[in-house]
């Protein structure tokens, strides 16, 4: 028997918006569309941290979400535009320290402990959802170490890596990358996803993710990763976050594209489709991501790349974000990229090595791959031991590394 009953799914997409001088609305701005929007769509439209977060409500099936998102998103952008202004779909802008989400919700479920059993079976596949939302490559004036500033930074703590749980010894959480969310409305939310750019390409995720949940909802038992298997998914996440589709992940001791991963989890979950009224086919920009190992983020990437300075940057990328169709032309127009390797265990290093200065708190070490203690400890030992890093105990700081010249 399914865990999910009935099947439904929809998201909460914060979307900014800017004024014709390029800054972004704060809340209470938003505040004041939201407000009028929700009650004129009958939807559960409100606010997060200057942006608008669209709810889009209970949704069965692929075609009734895309034509909500549409009509949602027309209307809202008549209304600001009375006011000369502009809704600004991104995850994250040159100029501002905030991110914005995606956030799937996947439904209907009650029974907490199985969905506690399911996020951690989930938590494999994570990786590949963030490699195909990622489109935050762009940051507070920081540009291309990433494809998905938000994911690498934890967008301030509102997603983070799931740890493994037990219903016996575990709390309700709240900005897991996924998780079940019983105690609000009865889903399981994935908050891995950046803010998509693209209408269509939103849909289709949506109910790629809702699709894929559905299906491990009907197999769910209960399950803990091992150290090595959590390990894994971490670097997952890392690689996923930094280079998009073109990510190579550690997949059951393999290396294995992750496009490859993300085509098998697709015919997987076929029947789950079919359920929502969807097919394989009808995901004519997952498909081309697939094909062409490319994501939102990419373009973006090569946007920046022609507007180096991050003032004119905003600009150009508002105006061209807010015809919606920008990204889905770009994926039929672009070019193929190659895949990335693996981080290996040198790679590893160097990456845990560059946040190391003179006195950097130990605890950065932990934010480089959010690995557990024991890892970075054991790294940290490592560079010690081979000369590359030295250590002090403060009364006052703890403990402090510093880089050796």
């Amino acid at each position: 028997m399914s865990l999910f009953s009935p099947r439904t799914f929809s998201t909460d997409w914060e979307v900014m918006g800017f004024d014709k001088l390029d800054r972004n609305l704060n809340t209470e701005k938003c505040d004041a569309f939201a407000g009028p929007l929700s009650k004129e769509l009958d939807l559960p439209i409100h606010i997060d941290y200057n942006s608008i977060e669209f709810g889009l409500g209970i949704n069965t099936s692929y075609k009734q979400f895309l034509e909500r998102i549409i009509k949602a998103t027309d209307r809202a952008a008549e209304i600001v535009r009375e006011f000369d202004m502009e809704l600004f779909p991104a995850a994250a802008f040159p100029m501002d320290g905030a991110f914005y989400g995606s956030h799937i919700h996947v439904g209907s479920i009650h029974d907490e402990k199985k969905g506690i059993y399911l996020e951690n079976q989930l938590m494999k596949y994570v990786p590949a959802f963030g490699a195909l939302g990622a489109n935050s490559p762009v940051w507070w004036f920081c540009k291309g170490e990433a494809k998905s500033y938000r994911v690498q930074k934890l967008a301030w703590h509102c997603t983070v890596p799931s740890s493994i749980r037990e219903p016996g010894l575990s709390q309700t959480t709240w900005g897991n990358d996924a998780a079940p969310k019983i105690y609000g409305v009865p889903t399981l939310e994935v908050r891995i996803i950046d803010c998509a750019t693209s209408r269509r390409l939103l849909a289709e995720l949506a109910v790629f993710i809702a699709a894929f949940v559905h299906n491990q909802g009907d197999k769910v038992k209960k399950y803990s990763p091992d150290p090595g298997e959590y390990c894994d998914n971490l670097t997952n996440r890392w690689s996923a976050a930094r280079y998009g589709m073109q990510a190579t992940f550690i997949w059951d001791g393999k290396e294995r594209p992750t496009v490859d991963i993300i085509d098998e989890m697709l015919d997987d979950c076929k029947d789950g489709l079919a359920k929502l009224g969807a097919k394989r086919d009808d995901l004519i920009l997952i498909n081309q991501m697939i094909k062409k190992r490319i994501c939102q983020a990419d373009y973006v990437i090569d946007l920046a790349d022609r507007y180096p300075d991050p003032i004119i940057l905003t600009s150009v990328y508002s105006k061209l974000i807010r015809h919606w169709e920008i990204i889905d032309e770009y994926f039929g127009k672009a070019k193929p990229l190659e895949p990335v390797p693996v981080p290996d265990e040198k790679k590893i290093l160097e990456e845990h090595l560059s946040c190391i200065g003179d006195g950097t708190y130990f605890f950065r070490l932990r934010d480089v791959m959010y690995y557990p203690s024991t890892i970075t400890d054991e790294m940290l030992e490592k560079m010690i031991r081979n000369g590359y890093v030295s250590k002090e105990v403060t009364d006052t700081h703890g403990t402090l590394l510093y880089r050796k010249k």
